[in-house]
């Protein structure tokens, strides 16, 4: 995945309800003073931990939690471990302060819990994909990545951390790492069982819960992010070396995955991007 995303901003950009001003991926933070607030921030700690100061207050942003900074509040964040990797992105336009006082409550800056931290990764993920992308309309695309962006906050974002599924996330945590570690091999219920030291079927009922998604359609999902990420980096791969480096064994099986995520086959989709 890119590292930095930059776009042209037009004036017809401007008049959008919400537009991408500049974003980041896997971040290692550093230490921000803004004394005037800047434009309106989603901040997502992936790794690591830091401290948001804002409001007078001082919030322990660690990993499973955002930081959401109004557009004109002061603020100061930085890390507080040795490092402190995050996804961030800076947006405006002319509905979102209207939508988050209205619709998600917020009409300040925040730190939020996130009961599904992998629902707003993918949003970086799809903006990742347009900005790799040559296809026109790109600002109408990355506002409507904002708009969902928002959606997913009021969702899957509380400012309380008792929020049952965010518990039941973080406990599955150790299984998330290790899928994201070993997605390129063979994966059975009952490894994934053993990480936690539970039962398949306690597992299962317990993933539901959390995800929404059965283990292996989670499974499937992380193996297509990395297939998309092998395709843009690696334009030399045949389509059936993809798939058995994104960990299925069989080629016709990936394309019909690919299919039904990304509603084009994987051939197109890296021709959509170059």
């Amino acid at each position: 995945m890119i590292n930095r995303l930059l776009p042209v901003i037009t004036e017809t950009d401007r008049q959008l309800p919400y537009y991408l001003i500049d974003a980041g991926f896997n971040w290692n933070q550093e230490h921000v003073i803004s004394k005037n607030g800047y434009y309106f921030q989603w901040i997502q700690s992936i790794q690591g931990e830091g401290e948001l100061v804002v409001n007078g207050k001082t919030y322990l942003v660690k990993e499973g939690c955002a930081m959401l900074l109004y557009k004109g509040i002061p603020h100061e964040y930085y890390a507080i471990s040795s490092s402190w990797i995050v996804n961030w992105v800076v947006f405006d336009g002319q509905q979102v302060k209207e939508f988050l006082n209205n619709i998600a409550g917020i009409d300040t800056s925040v730190m939020l819990y996130l009961a599904r931290p992998d629902v707003f990764l993918n949003k970086f993920q799809s903006m990742a994909d347009i900005g790799h992308s040559e296809s026109t309309l790109t600002g109408i695309k990355y506002s409507s990545i904002i708009y969902c962006l928002l959606t997913d906050i009021v969702q899957y974002a509380s400012i309380n951390n008792n929020n049952d599924t965010y518990n039941q996330y973080f406990k599955l945590k150790p299984i998330f790492d290790y899928i994201e570690q070993n997605y390129a091999k063979v994966l059975t219920l009952e490894e994934l069982a053993d990480v936690i030291g539970v039962t398949p079927p306690h597992l299962c009922t317990s993933f539901k819960k959390a995800t929404n998604l059965r283990p292996f359609q989670y499974i499937n999902s992380i193996r297509i992010k990395k297939s998309k990420e092998l395709l843009l980096e690696n334009p030399q791969l045949q389509i059936k070396e993809v798939a058995y480096l994104a960990g299925f064994e069989d080629p016709t099986y990936f394309c019909s995955v690919f299919k039904k995520h990304e509603k084009i086959n994987p051939s197109q989709f890296r021709r959509l991007h170059f």
